[in-house]
């Protein structure tokens, strides 16, 4: 059994998670898109070695900046992760709030067909966004209704599974491949919000833009500074923005991708949802142990 902690930025899941981690005297399999890379640590909020309390993680400080990363390779990492647990006789315990990455990993998400074909793209590099997305329309209407029009790459990559028959990958995505337990953590929005907004402080006081000065003194151009706080400051170094409205642009998105990663956990998975209260955080441990072993216990008997 798996065990999965999820929940917008800054509600709370790594304190959560390191003291389920104790209880149960497992390890912990990060959930997050960001924290995979070395160097991109105060953007990512990524668990300090003081918050780890002793226990390991794993799928954090995999990768060089300079590598791009996509949900197919981080599927292909957690899933060989948790064999290496279950051989272990420990309980794996993924903790993050990158929605789609951890979707991949416990349903049956295959990535096989979705290499990107350069000969098909120069085919199509004179066709307009919005003509390709009515071509995928026509041919697997599925795929067309959950990616956006101006997402050219995943269009085209629907557009080449649809023209080679290959059954796209979004018609076996309610399949589970492993049990698990999925808890969220969810707190009054306006507190989440302005927790959001302390935090980005925090990291600016933290060295945030050294932090990412020296990614761009390095010309790091992969995907991992696309990510929340890299970009707007990338944005600032290149004179687009003044600092100011860089650190709000990083505030206001953070707080737009904590309503979206809400969203996504509560409308793609069957979520025991936790009612945070940050003044008795003692509370919501002991409300996921309680869970948990109820759970496991009924799996029991």
């Amino acid at each position: 059994m798996i065990v999965v902690i999820v929940g917008p930025t800054g509600v709370g899941k790594t304190a959560l998670s390191i003291a389920l981690a104790n209880y149960y005297d497992t390890e912990i399999i990060s959930g997050d898109s960001v924290q995979v890379y070395k160097d991109l640590t105060i953007g990512s909020a990524k668990v300090t070695k003081d918050e780890m309390d002793g226990i390991k993680h794993h799928m954090i400080d995999v990768l060089e900046p300079s590598e791009d990363f996509s949900v197919a390779i981080y599927q292909k990492m957690v899933r060989e992760k948790i064999q290496e647990f279950e051989d272990n006789n420990l309980m794996p315990l993924i903790v993050g709030g990158t929605g789609l990455y951890i979707k991949s990993v416990l349903y049956n998400y295959n990535f096989d067909d979705t290499k990107r074909d350069h000969d098909f793209e120069e085919e199509l590099r004179d066709v307009d966004n919005e003509t390709l997305h009515q071509q995928l329309e026509e041919k697997d209407p599925l795929s067309a209704k959950k990616i956006h029009p101006n997402n050219r790459k995943r269009v085209l990559q629907a557009l080449r599974r649809a023209d080679t028959h290959k059954v796209s990958s979004e018609t076996s995505k309610d399949e589970k491949v492993y049990d698990f337990i999925m808890i969220g953590l969810r707190m009054d929005r306006e507190v989440l919000y302005e927790r959001i907004n302390t935090r980005v402080d925090q990291m600016i006081e933290q060295g945030l833009v050294e932090e990412v000065k020296a990614l761009y003194e390095k010309n790091i151009q992969s995907t991992a500074v696309q990510a929340i706080g890299y970009k707007e400051l990338y944005e600032y170094f290149d004179g687009e923005v003044s600092f100011a409205d860089a650190v709000n642009n990083i505030k206001t998105k953070s707080r737009q991708f904590a309503k979206r990663q809400f969203t996504f956990f509560h409308n793609q998975f069957d979520v025991h949802w936790i009612d945070v209260d940050v003044h008795h955080f003692d509370e919501t441990i002991e409300d996921a142990k309680r869970y948990i072993n109820k759970v496991l216990g009924d799996n029991n008997d």
